[in-house]
Protein backbone atom coordinates (compact mmCIF):
# COMPACT_ATOMS: atom_id res chain seq x y z
CA UNK A 1 0.00 0.00 0.00
CA UNK A 2 1.13 3.38 -0.68
CA UNK A 3 2.71 5.48 2.00
CA UNK A 4 0.21 7.81 4.40
CA UNK A 5 1.84 10.95 2.81
CA UNK A 6 1.05 9.68 -0.93
CA UNK A 7 -2.55 9.15 -0.14
CA UNK A 8 -2.85 12.41 1.80
CA UNK A 9 -1.67 14.29 -0.57
CA UNK A 10 -4.42 12.77 -3.24
CA UNK A 11 -6.82 12.86 -0.47
CA UNK A 12 -6.20 16.77 -0.30
CA UNK A 13 -6.88 17.06 -4.17
CA UNK A 14 -9.80 14.96 -4.56
CA UNK A 15 -11.38 17.01 -1.83
CA UNK A 16 -10.36 20.06 -3.51
CA UNK A 17 -11.74 19.27 -6.92
CA UNK A 18 -15.04 18.24 -5.38
CA UNK A 19 -15.57 21.39 -3.53
CA UNK A 20 -14.55 23.56 -6.29
CA UNK A 21 -17.38 21.49 -8.31
CA UNK A 22 -19.80 22.23 -5.31
CA UNK A 23 -20.16 25.86 -6.00
CA UNK A 24 -23.14 26.54 -7.06
CA UNK A 25 -25.37 24.19 -5.02
CA UNK A 26 -23.04 25.74 -1.74
CA UNK A 27 -23.62 29.33 -3.18
CA UNK A 28 -27.34 27.99 -3.44
CA UNK A 29 -27.61 26.75 -0.07
CA UNK A 30 -26.09 29.84 1.42
CA UNK A 31 -28.73 32.17 0.19
CA UNK A 32 -29.69 32.57 4.18
CA UNK A 33 -26.51 33.89 4.52
CA UNK A 34 -24.10 36.10 2.53
CA UNK A 35 -24.20 33.83 -0.57
CA UNK A 36 -20.25 33.75 -0.78
CA UNK A 37 -19.86 29.97 0.25
CA UNK A 38 -19.56 28.69 -2.61
CA UNK A 39 -17.25 31.15 -4.18
CA UNK A 40 -14.86 31.34 -1.43
CA UNK A 41 -14.67 27.73 -1.13
CA UNK A 42 -13.70 27.70 -5.02
CA UNK A 43 -11.68 30.00 -4.30
CA UNK A 44 -9.73 29.24 -1.28
CA UNK A 45 -8.98 25.37 -3.20
CA UNK A 46 -7.95 26.49 -6.42
CA UNK A 47 -5.28 28.04 -3.98
CA UNK A 48 -4.57 24.58 -2.56
CA UNK A 49 -4.44 23.08 -5.90
CA UNK A 50 -2.08 25.57 -7.12
CA UNK A 51 0.15 25.02 -4.38
CA UNK A 52 0.11 21.02 -4.16
CA UNK A 53 3.79 20.68 -5.58
CA UNK A 54 4.63 22.69 -2.71
CA UNK A 55 2.44 20.56 -0.03
CA UNK A 56 3.40 17.16 -1.40
CA UNK A 57 6.51 17.47 -0.79
CA UNK A 58 6.12 17.98 2.87
CA UNK A 59 5.11 15.62 6.11
CA UNK A 60 1.81 14.63 7.35
CA UNK A 61 1.16 17.34 9.71
CA UNK A 62 2.96 19.74 7.97
CA UNK A 63 0.85 19.08 4.55
CA UNK A 64 -2.59 19.60 6.71
CA UNK A 65 -1.07 22.79 8.05
CA UNK A 66 -0.17 24.20 4.55
CA UNK A 67 -3.41 23.12 3.40
CA UNK A 68 -5.22 25.04 6.54
CA UNK A 69 -3.18 28.08 6.14
CA UNK A 70 -3.93 28.57 2.41
CA UNK A 71 -8.00 27.95 3.42
CA UNK A 72 -7.77 30.99 5.71
CA UNK A 73 -5.87 33.08 4.09
CA UNK A 74 -8.11 32.45 0.60
CA UNK A 75 -11.73 32.15 1.48
CA UNK A 76 -11.89 34.27 4.02
CA UNK A 77 -15.18 34.74 6.14
CA UNK A 78 -16.89 32.28 8.84
CA UNK A 79 -16.11 29.40 6.26
CA UNK A 80 -12.53 30.06 5.44
CA UNK A 81 -12.10 30.58 9.48
CA UNK A 82 -13.97 27.46 9.96
CA UNK A 83 -11.97 24.89 7.59
CA UNK A 84 -8.75 26.67 8.03
CA UNK A 85 -8.86 25.73 11.96
CA UNK A 86 -9.67 22.13 10.88
CA UNK A 87 -6.77 21.37 8.90
CA UNK A 88 -4.19 23.47 11.37
CA UNK A 89 -5.45 21.63 14.20
CA UNK A 90 -5.58 17.97 12.96
CA UNK A 91 -2.02 18.64 11.03
CA UNK A 92 -0.59 20.19 14.62
CA UNK A 93 -2.21 17.26 16.65
CA UNK A 94 -0.37 14.77 13.98
CA UNK A 95 3.02 16.82 14.64
CA UNK A 96 5.95 14.96 13.99
CA UNK A 97 4.01 11.72 12.88
CA UNK A 98 5.15 10.21 9.85
CA UNK A 99 2.76 7.20 9.62
CA UNK A 100 -0.38 7.42 11.90
CA UNK A 101 -2.70 5.50 13.43
CA UNK A 102 -6.03 5.37 13.23
CA UNK A 103 -6.10 6.61 16.84
CA UNK A 104 -3.64 9.04 16.26
CA UNK A 105 -6.03 10.14 13.33
CA UNK A 106 -9.16 10.31 15.53
CA UNK A 107 -7.65 12.36 18.32
CA UNK A 108 -6.21 14.87 15.91
CA UNK A 109 -10.22 15.20 14.32
CA UNK A 110 -11.20 15.29 17.81
CA UNK A 111 -8.60 18.23 18.83
CA UNK A 112 -9.65 19.83 15.16
CA UNK A 113 -13.50 19.63 16.03
CA UNK A 114 -12.98 21.01 19.89
CA UNK A 115 -10.96 24.23 18.33
CA UNK A 116 -13.86 24.59 15.44
CA UNK A 117 -16.41 24.81 18.51
CA UNK A 118 -14.55 27.54 20.32
CA UNK A 119 -13.71 29.47 17.63
CA UNK A 120 -17.15 29.35 16.58
CA UNK A 121 -18.51 30.35 19.98
CA UNK A 122 -18.69 27.03 21.77
CA UNK A 123 -21.19 26.32 18.61
CA UNK A 124 -23.26 22.79 19.21
CA UNK A 125 -24.80 20.13 17.30
CA UNK A 126 -28.21 21.62 16.41
CA UNK A 127 -26.59 24.87 16.17
CA UNK A 128 -27.21 24.35 12.35
CA UNK A 129 -23.57 24.32 11.18
CA UNK A 130 -20.67 22.49 9.87
CA UNK A 131 -20.28 20.90 13.34
CA UNK A 132 -23.69 19.11 12.59
CA UNK A 133 -21.72 17.03 10.15
CA UNK A 134 -18.53 16.83 11.90
CA UNK A 135 -19.22 15.98 15.66
CA UNK A 136 -21.24 13.14 14.30
CA UNK A 137 -18.42 11.49 11.69
CA UNK A 138 -16.08 12.18 14.81
CA UNK A 139 -18.10 10.39 17.13
CA UNK A 140 -18.28 7.47 15.19
CA UNK A 141 -15.16 6.95 13.94
CA UNK A 142 -14.35 6.87 17.82
CA UNK A 143 -16.75 4.56 18.89
CA UNK A 144 -15.59 2.03 16.06
CA UNK A 145 -11.59 2.49 17.85
CA UNK A 146 -12.52 2.01 21.10
CA UNK A 147 -15.35 -1.41 20.16
CA UNK A 148 -12.10 -2.65 18.52
CA UNK A 149 -9.54 -1.79 21.40
CA UNK A 150 -12.21 -3.56 23.66
CA UNK A 151 -13.15 -7.00 21.78
CA UNK A 152 -9.75 -7.29 20.03
CA UNK A 153 -8.93 -8.92 16.89
CA UNK A 154 -7.56 -7.61 13.68
CA UNK A 155 -6.91 -3.83 13.10
CA UNK A 156 -9.67 -2.16 11.95
CA UNK A 157 -9.19 -1.38 7.97
CA UNK A 158 -9.38 2.79 7.69
CA UNK A 159 -11.70 2.04 4.68
CA UNK A 160 -14.49 1.54 7.35
CA UNK A 161 -14.04 3.96 9.18
CA UNK A 162 -14.43 6.29 6.27
CA UNK A 163 -17.01 4.58 4.95
CA UNK A 164 -18.76 5.03 8.55
CA UNK A 165 -17.96 8.67 9.24
CA UNK A 166 -19.35 9.20 5.55
CA UNK A 167 -22.32 8.11 6.94
CA UNK A 168 -22.78 10.10 9.96
CA UNK A 169 -21.66 13.16 8.16
CA UNK A 170 -24.24 12.85 5.85
CA UNK A 171 -27.09 11.77 8.31
CA UNK A 172 -26.15 14.84 10.20
CA UNK A 173 -26.32 16.96 7.27
CA UNK A 174 -29.33 16.07 6.75
CA UNK A 175 -30.84 16.48 9.83
CA UNK A 176 -29.91 20.06 9.41
CA UNK A 177 -32.43 20.43 6.53
CA UNK A 178 -34.93 21.26 9.27
CA UNK A 179 -33.18 22.70 12.02
CA UNK A 180 -33.27 26.99 12.43
CA UNK A 181 -30.20 28.08 12.38
CA UNK A 182 -28.67 29.84 15.43
CA UNK A 183 -25.13 30.67 14.12
CA UNK A 184 -23.75 33.28 11.48
CA UNK A 185 -25.74 35.63 9.05
CA UNK A 186 -28.32 32.60 8.58
CA UNK A 187 -29.60 33.04 12.33
CA UNK A 188 -30.42 36.59 11.67
CA UNK A 189 -33.88 35.08 9.57
CA UNK A 190 -34.98 32.57 12.24
CA UNK A 191 -37.90 30.31 10.92
CA UNK A 192 -36.87 31.73 7.31
CA UNK A 193 -33.93 29.52 7.75
CA UNK A 194 -35.69 25.91 7.98
CA UNK A 195 -36.23 24.04 5.09
CA UNK A 196 -32.45 24.85 3.53
CA UNK A 197 -29.68 22.11 4.29
CA UNK A 198 -26.47 24.06 5.57
CA UNK A 199 -24.05 24.73 3.36
CA UNK A 200 -20.96 24.11 5.95
CA UNK A 201 -22.07 20.52 6.89
CA UNK A 202 -22.41 19.63 3.02
CA UNK A 203 -18.90 20.63 2.95
CA UNK A 204 -17.73 18.13 5.67
CA UNK A 205 -19.74 15.47 3.65
CA UNK A 206 -18.30 16.31 0.51
CA UNK A 207 -14.66 16.13 2.69
CA UNK A 208 -15.25 12.55 3.94
CA UNK A 209 -16.75 11.49 0.61
CA UNK A 210 -13.82 12.49 -1.64
CA UNK A 211 -11.42 10.91 1.33
CA UNK A 212 -13.19 7.66 1.12
CA UNK A 213 -13.33 7.37 -2.91
CA UNK A 214 -9.48 8.64 -3.27
CA UNK A 215 -8.51 6.17 -0.16
CA UNK A 216 -10.27 3.32 -1.80
CA UNK A 217 -7.72 3.54 -4.70
CA UNK A 218 -4.73 2.85 -2.77
CA UNK A 219 -5.95 -0.27 -1.64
Amino acid sequence: MAAQKTILAGVIEAIAKKLIDAEKILTELDSMGDADCGSGVRRGFEAVLASMGEISQLEIGDMLKKTGFTLAYTIGGTSGAMLGTGFIETGKSIGDIKDPSLEDWVKALESALSVIKRRGGNTRVGDKTLVDALEPAVATMKALLEKQENEGGAPLAPDLFLRAAFAAAQAGSDRTIEMIAKKGRASYVGERSKGNRDPGSLIIVIIFEAALEESRRYQ
